[in-house]
Formats: C-alpha cells, structure tokens, sequence
C-alpha cells in the first residue's frame, strides 16, 4: 500500500514538474506578490511565487486600469 502511495505521489510531481509555461504574452520574470496593470488595460495581474505574471481580474466596464505607484497597487477607474 505505501509502495502505491509512494508511486502515485512521485507520478503526479513529474507531471507538475513538466508542465509547460503560461503562454500569455504578459508572462515573464517578475517580484512575487505584485501587481501590474494588463498591456491592455482592461484589468489588472499578479506576481505568482513561481515569478510568473497570472491575470487577476477585469476592470469594470467604461473603467481602465491605472498603476499608483506610492502604493504599488492597481485601480479601476
């Protein structure tokens, strides 16, 4: 049973560790636990730990994303 266990844990962290990148075009080297606006705009992203941009949300509509730099954050307005 351990043996099986032990099987299947070591079968899905080869899976995990070959998965390939995000092929967002947004997707690069960044500081974990920030934020950024989309290229676009339209809503904002966040730095994974893994260092990789991953969208976090849409601006409402007739709203658009701006960077306040005094406090790092994003904001729909």
């Amino acid at each position: 049973m351990q043996f099986t266990i032990a099987t299947v844990l070591a079968a899905f962290a080869a899976v995990a560790m070959a998965a390939p990148a995000p092929s967002d075009a947004s997707a690069g080297a960044c500081t974990p636990a920030t934020y950024a606006c989309l290229d676009d705009a339209a809503g904002w992203q966040v730095c994974n730990t893994g260092g990789v941009w991953v969208f976090a949300g849409d601006c409402p509509p007739k709203t658009s994303c701006h960077f306040n730099p005094q406090n790092q954050s994003p904001y729909c307005i």
